[in-house]
Parts: structure tokens; C-alpha cells; sequence
């Protein structure tokens, strides 16, 4: 499965090929995702002025990849997770050229939009389960927590560099009402893409792909291989009280950052678009901090559980005023502080998933834990969106304490609280 043994240095591993290349190549897809949750939020407030309609296209972009996800988790148990990531981002690439060329010929009408939305929200969801099923493929198991935490700083990285290059794109270039500077920030999405894509295909996977397939996978329908995926993590208690509450927090949190952000840079900051970015960066810089602590700090192997919902309680608690924010430095403070907090824990979290699971079924676990994580996201935008006309301030406040609620009742259960890192006691309580 590995390009090296176990007991090769984290640095040798770094300089080889296939980890590098898939090093760089999620940095590139990194700044293009963070692009557009800046270019696509804003160009829709600047077509309809509607914070409802933002709601909306999230929402209707959010359906297909829920469905989809679980098609394409499948889908790499069974092909060349590498090959699924070079379809999703041809049409990712397509996608993004298209809605360029229409928004800067100003053709970039609201049904568009929904249409763009809702293709590139069934490419992501090929992408996203592939990409997390590579990793353990070309990293030996003892490395995947430090691999994990380069990989997701890198992204960070990028994450932290797109934001505020896509709202000073956007400012630079776009006078009041114009959409020529998100324009252009699509180009740079479809450029981002494209890169990646040729950094994909310089990978060479020979021996390692086709030793991971699921053979018995390849000859159920893909019902029936959707459905294996599901009752395997059903069958692991933690895994699946874990999923839960993931769905749960997304719940609250979800619409409300998503669509709430954006409406406080346009009517509440006076940056506009970059205040957006420079929000975003903050959370993203603060993600690199939280990963790289994952990755040096000692695995808090028998308080993971306690840990987690600590971390997520007080991310619920930063939460709850950042509606009523009016300076963007402080607003882009608290936002590193949620940063810091979710880059550790998932880097703990996906390290322990990795851990667990056996790498034919990789493919749907991971499609089935972003499945919970963006399930319940179209529910949230929508909700969200309305409930904003009303108050921003005030969902925010009850996004963050129903989130600490929430996560404080299921930090109660056995399960959460007796979760280990992989090799701890806990392991052989797996399918009791």
C-alpha cells in the first residue's frame, strides 16, 4: 500500500514523488475552493442584494453532493481514486471557465447560477471521497497523523493566501455593482484547477492503486456497495455516534457561517469583499496553527472524546457574538481562534478514521463521513437565509450555544468518551 515502511522518516517522505505531487496538487484545488466561497456568495448578493438567495444557491448546490458523495465513495473502492480525482476536476476546470466567461460578458443570470451550482456541486462530491481515500494508499499507517496535518496545512496555506487574494481581486477590479473582478477570480479558479490536475497526472501510482481496489465491491451494484459502506460504520458504535455528531454541529454551524459571513462583510464592515476575505484567511491561518499542533503535539490518545467535544464547545461559545462584530480585525481574530480549534481536530479526527478502517472500504467511509458533514447543509443555507432577514446577530448567537448544547449531551455518551487513537483499548470494543 505504501511507497515507504513504516519506520522511513516524516522528511524522507516528504520528498517523495507521489506525496509530493499530491501535496501540491491539494494546495492548487485549496486556493481555487477558497476563490470561489468568496467569488460565489459574493456575486450572487451583488445580482439579487438577497441574503435569502444566497441560502438558496448554497442549498441547491448542497443537494446533488449529498447523493452523489456516496456514488463517488463507491466509486473509488472500486476504480483509481486518482483517475475519479482527474474527471471531477476536468469538469471542475469546464465549470469554472464557463461561469467565468458569463459573469465577465455580465450574462451571469440567477438561474445560471443555481444550474453552475448544482454541476459543480456533483463534481465535488467525486472529488472530496477520492482525495481523502489517496493519502493512505501512499503513506504507511504509523505517518498518516503527520501526513494528514502537512497535507491539510498546506491546504490551509492556500486556504489562508485565496481568500484574500480572491476579495482583493474583487475590490481591485470591480467598481460598485461591478462583477468583473469575480470574474476574474473564476478564471483563477478554473487556472487552479487545471494546475492540479496536471500535478495528478505526473503522479506514478503504478502497484499502488490496483492493490487497494475491493474486488468484492466490483461485483455489487452500487446500491449494494453503498449499502456495505453504511452498515460497516453502523456496526462500529463510536464511528457511527461520531458521524452524528458531526451532522449535529454542521447543522447549526453550517448556513449560518456559510451564508452569515458574507452578509456581515456587505452590510456590516465597511471592507466589503476584502473584510470577506481577510475573515476567511483568518480562519484558515488559524486551521494551518491548529494542524501543525496536531501533527507535533503527543495524541491525547486516552482523552480524545473529552478532547473533542471540549474543542467543539468552546468553538460554539466563540461563536455566538461574532454577529455583532463591527471592526473586521476583531471579527478576523475570532475567526483564527475557530480556526485554530477546527484545524486540530480534524486532523485528529481524520488521522483516527484512517486508522480504523481497512482501505478497501476507505472510499465509502470517507464519502459517508463528508455525507455527514454536508447532509444536512442545504436544511441549514435555507433556514439560514431566512432567518438572517430577520437577525443576523442573532443567528449567530444561537448557531454557536445550540452547537455547545448539542455537543455537551453527546459527550455524555460512552462512546465519545471512551474514543482512543488507533491501538487503544477501544479497538476491540469496535464491533461489539
Amino acid at each position: 500500500m505504501a511507497e515507504k515502511p513504516e519506520s522511513a522518516s516524516f522528511w524522507k517522505l516528504v520528498r517523495t514523488r507521489n506525496f509530493g505531487l499530491m501535496w501540491g496538487a491539494g494546495g492548487l484545488s485549496a486556493i481555487g475552493d477558497q476563490f470561489d466561497l468568496v467569488a460565489f456568495p459574493w456575486l450572487v448578493l451583488l445580482v439579487t442584494g438577497d441574503p435569502l438567495a444566497v441560502g438558496a444557491v448554497i442549498a441547491v448546490g448542497s443537494v446533488p453532493t449529498v447523493f452523489f458523495m456516496l456514488v463517488g465513495g463507491s466509486m473509488v473502492d472500486r476504480f483509481s481514486p486518482r483517475s475519479i480525482m482527474l474527471a471531477s476536476n476536468v469538469v471542475r476546470v469546464a465549470l469554472s471557465a464557463v461561469l467565468a466567461a458569463l459573469v465577465l460578458a455580465e450574462l451571469a443570470d440567477l438561474w445560471l447560477i443555481y444550474a453552475l451550482a448544482v454541476l459543480k456541486g456533483v463534481a465535488d462530491s467525486f472529488y472530496y471521497p477520492a482525495n481523502s481515500a489517496m493519502l493512505p494508499r501512499i503513506v504507511p499507517v504509523g505517518l498518516l497523523r503527520q501526513s494528514n496535518a502537512a497535507v491539510h496545512t498546506t491546504a490551509e496555506i492556500s486556504g489562508f493566501i485565496g481568500p484574500t487574494l480572491a476579495g482583493l481581486l474583487i475590490a481591485l477590479f470591480s467598481e460598485s455593482g461591478d462583477t468583473r473582478g469575480i470574474g476574474m477570480a473564476f478564471a483563477v479558479v478554473a487556472l487552479m484547477f487545471l494546475l492540479s490536475s496536471l500535478m495528478l497526472l505526473a503522479m506514478k501510482m503504478d502497484g499502488l492503486e490496483s492493490d487497494s481496489t475491493d474486488d468484492d465491491s466490483e461485483r455489487r451494484g452500487i446500491l449494494s456497495s453503498i449499502g456495505q459502506g453504511i452498515r460497516f460504520v453502523r456496526a462500529d458504535r463510536t464511528m457511527f455516534v461520531l458521524f452524528l455528531l458531526i451532522a449535529g454541529v454542521e447543522l447549526f454551524v453550517e448556513g449560518p457561517v456559510i451564508v452569515g459571513i458574507p452578509v456581515l462583510a456587505e452590510t456590516r464592515l465597511a471592507e466589503g469583499a476584502l473584510a470577506l476575505g481577510i475573515i476567511m484567511s483568518a480562519y484558515a491561518g488559524g486551521s494551518v496553527v491548529g494542524a501543525v499542533l496536531a501533527g507535533t503535539l503527543p495524541e491525547p490518545k486516552r482523552t480524545l472524546g473529552p478532547t473533542f467535544i471540549a474543542l467543539i464547545v468552546l468553538s460554539g461559545i466563540l461563536l455566538m457574538p461574532f454577529g455583532f462584530l463591527r471592526m473586521m480585525w476583531l471579527a478576523a481574530g475570532v475567526s483564527l481562534l475557530i480556526g485554530i480549534i477546527g484545524g486540530y481536530t480534524e486532523i485528529l479526527f481524520v488521522s483516527w478514521l484512517q486508522g480504523r478502517t481497512p482501505s478497501a472500504m476507505m472510499g465509502r467511509v470517507m464519502s459517508l463521513v463528508m455525507v455527514s458533514a454536508v447532509g444536512l447543509s442545504p436544511i441549514s443555507s435555507a433556514v439560514s437565509g431566512a432567518l438572517i432577514r430577520i437577525s443576523l446577530e442573532w443567528v449567530f448567537m444561537g448557531a454557536g450555544a445550540l452547537m455547545a448544547l448539542f455537543c455537551l449531551i453527546m459527550g455524555l455518551r460512552r462512546e465519545i468518551r471512551d474514543m482512543r487513537m488507533a491501538g487503544g483499548s477501544e479497538d476491540s470494543d469496535q464491533q461489539k
